[in-house]
Protein backbone atom coordinates (compact mmCIF):
# COMPACT_ATOMS: atom_id res chain seq x y z
CA UNK A 1 0.00 0.00 0.00
CA UNK A 2 2.70 2.55 0.93
CA UNK A 3 2.78 5.77 2.86
CA UNK A 4 0.01 8.18 1.83
CA UNK A 5 -0.47 11.93 2.24
CA UNK A 6 -3.17 14.50 1.65
CA UNK A 7 -1.90 17.49 -0.33
CA UNK A 8 -3.49 20.88 -0.92
CA UNK A 9 -1.83 23.69 -2.87
CA UNK A 10 -3.23 27.12 -3.70
CA UNK A 11 -1.93 29.49 -6.37
CA UNK A 12 -4.02 32.63 -6.15
CA UNK A 13 -4.39 36.37 -6.16
CA UNK A 14 -6.47 38.66 -3.99
CA UNK A 15 -7.21 40.88 -7.01
CA UNK A 16 -9.74 39.54 -9.50
CA UNK A 17 -8.32 41.63 -12.33
CA UNK A 18 -5.09 39.58 -12.05
CA UNK A 19 -6.90 36.30 -12.80
CA UNK A 20 -6.58 36.40 -16.63
CA UNK A 21 -2.79 36.93 -16.37
CA UNK A 22 -2.51 34.16 -13.77
CA UNK A 23 -4.60 31.83 -15.97
CA UNK A 24 -2.22 32.43 -18.88
CA UNK A 25 0.79 31.79 -16.64
CA UNK A 26 -0.68 28.58 -15.22
CA UNK A 27 -1.69 27.33 -18.69
CA UNK A 28 1.82 27.90 -20.00
CA UNK A 29 3.82 26.66 -17.00
CA UNK A 30 1.95 24.18 -14.80
CA UNK A 31 3.04 20.55 -15.44
CA UNK A 32 0.66 19.03 -17.97
CA UNK A 33 2.16 15.56 -18.06
CA UNK A 34 1.96 14.94 -14.32
CA UNK A 35 -0.41 12.03 -13.87
CA UNK A 36 -2.38 13.17 -10.85
CA UNK A 37 -2.41 16.97 -11.19
CA UNK A 38 -5.77 18.52 -11.96
CA UNK A 39 -6.20 22.17 -11.08
CA UNK A 40 -9.58 23.58 -10.14
CA UNK A 41 -10.32 27.26 -10.67
CA UNK A 42 -11.16 29.33 -7.58
CA UNK A 43 -13.44 32.34 -7.98
CA UNK A 44 -14.64 33.42 -4.55
CA UNK A 45 -15.19 36.76 -2.87
CA UNK A 46 -11.67 36.80 -1.41
CA UNK A 47 -9.29 34.85 -3.66
CA UNK A 48 -9.03 34.02 -7.35
CA UNK A 49 -6.77 31.40 -8.85
CA UNK A 50 -6.17 27.67 -8.78
CA UNK A 51 -6.09 24.85 -6.28
CA UNK A 52 -4.70 21.36 -6.33
CA UNK A 53 -6.29 18.85 -3.94
CA UNK A 54 -4.91 15.33 -3.66
CA UNK A 55 -6.07 12.75 -1.15
CA UNK A 56 -4.21 9.60 -0.17
CA UNK A 57 -1.42 10.12 -2.67
CA UNK A 58 2.15 8.86 -2.52
CA UNK A 59 4.08 12.15 -2.29
CA UNK A 60 7.73 11.17 -2.53
CA UNK A 61 10.39 13.70 -3.59
CA UNK A 62 11.89 11.08 -5.90
CA UNK A 63 8.68 10.72 -7.96
CA UNK A 64 8.76 12.50 -11.33
CA UNK A 65 5.34 14.12 -10.79
CA UNK A 66 6.42 15.56 -7.44
CA UNK A 67 9.69 16.80 -8.98
CA UNK A 68 7.67 18.53 -11.73
CA UNK A 69 5.40 20.14 -9.13
CA UNK A 70 8.38 21.30 -7.04
CA UNK A 71 10.09 22.78 -10.12
CA UNK A 72 6.90 24.69 -11.01
CA UNK A 73 6.46 25.85 -7.41
CA UNK A 74 10.02 27.22 -7.35
CA UNK A 75 9.45 29.08 -10.62
CA UNK A 76 6.14 30.48 -9.35
CA UNK A 77 7.70 31.64 -6.06
CA UNK A 78 10.56 33.29 -7.97
CA UNK A 79 7.98 35.16 -10.05
CA UNK A 80 6.14 36.26 -6.91
CA UNK A 81 9.39 37.56 -5.39
CA UNK A 82 9.88 39.76 -8.44
CA UNK A 83 6.28 40.91 -8.90
CA UNK A 84 5.62 44.57 -9.38
CA UNK A 85 3.93 46.63 -6.67
CA UNK A 86 0.17 46.20 -6.66
CA UNK A 87 0.17 42.59 -7.81
CA UNK A 88 -0.68 40.16 -5.07
CA UNK A 89 0.00 36.62 -6.23
CA UNK A 90 0.10 34.11 -3.39
CA UNK A 91 1.02 30.51 -2.71
CA UNK A 92 0.07 28.09 0.06
CA UNK A 93 0.89 24.41 0.39
CA UNK A 94 -0.04 21.82 3.02
CA UNK A 95 0.88 18.15 3.08
CA UNK A 96 -0.47 15.98 5.89
CA UNK A 97 1.07 12.53 6.18
CA UNK A 98 -0.07 9.48 8.08
CA UNK A 99 2.09 10.19 11.12
CA UNK A 100 0.94 12.84 13.62
CA UNK A 101 4.18 14.83 13.33
CA UNK A 102 4.31 14.59 9.53
CA UNK A 103 2.82 17.88 8.34
CA UNK A 104 4.37 20.37 5.93
CA UNK A 105 3.13 23.95 5.53
CA UNK A 106 4.63 26.43 3.11
CA UNK A 107 3.43 29.84 1.99
CA UNK A 108 4.58 33.24 0.82
CA UNK A 109 3.04 36.49 2.08
CA UNK A 110 -0.43 35.11 1.67
CA UNK A 111 -3.89 35.46 3.14
CA UNK A 112 -3.47 32.21 5.13
CA UNK A 113 -6.40 30.48 3.50
CA UNK A 114 -5.23 26.95 4.33
CA UNK A 115 -5.02 25.58 7.83
CA UNK A 116 -4.73 22.18 9.45
CA UNK A 117 -6.84 21.07 12.38
CA UNK A 118 -7.01 17.80 14.25
CA UNK A 119 -9.97 16.84 16.35
CA UNK A 120 -11.52 13.88 18.00
CA UNK A 121 -15.22 13.28 17.76
CA UNK A 122 -17.27 10.66 19.53
CA UNK A 123 -20.92 10.05 18.84
CA UNK A 124 -22.92 7.47 20.72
Amino acid sequence: MGYRSDVHALFYTTRKEELPVMKLYMDENFPKDASFFALEEIDSNAIYGYELVLEQVKWYESYEDVKAFDAFKTKYLDLIAEQEPGKQWCFEFVRVGEEVEDTEFEQNDSAYVLSVSRKIECEY
